[in-house]
């Protein structure tokens, strides 16, 4: 797929990031933002909480990284973009066996599941789009086909 005078694939590179970017944001909502939002609410309705339900994660900092590295055509893009799609299939696949073995339909939870989901499609994605190509194409390559 190319753009009149781009290069091969630009269009599905930045869909990459885009989808990297809407993950990371995703993650930080979810599982600090909101939380946090709820526990002021919850405090000034005068119900106490003993704490921020917040999900600890911090797998949007890896994420935002790779997001740099393919939008600059890093030459290790394709490499970190392979190992970071693999290993988040398998880790959000193991979780959702585990949740699907005992799922818990709240609210939290719910926010947790719909973030999974995202995450294995994106990255079940990414790993067919590198795993297309066996070259990387750099910031100034021009030459389809490569």
């Amino acid at each position: 797929m190319s753009a009149p005078g781009g290069r091969p694939d630009d269009g599905l590179i930045t869909l990459a990031v885009l989808g990297l970017v809407v993950m990371a944001t995703w993650t930080l909502v979810i599982k600090y933002l909101a939380p946090a939002l709820y526990f002021v609410s919850e405090r000034a309705a005068g119900r106490p909480l003993e704490r921020v339900p917040v999900m600890w994660d911090f797998w949007w900092v890896a994420h935002l990284a790779l997001a740099w590295l393919l939008w600059r055509r890093h030459p290790l893009a394709r490499k970190a973009g392979l190992a970071v799609a693999a290993i988040e299939v398998v880790i959000v696949a193991v979780k959702l066996a585990l949740f699907f073995g005992h799922p818990d339909l709240s609210f939290w939870r719910l926010l947790w599941f719909t973030n999974k989901l995202y995450v294995l499609a994106y990255f079940l994605f990414l790993l067919a789009f590198l795993s297309r190509r066996s070259r990387w194409p750099d910031r100034d390559s021009a030459v389809a086909g490569f």
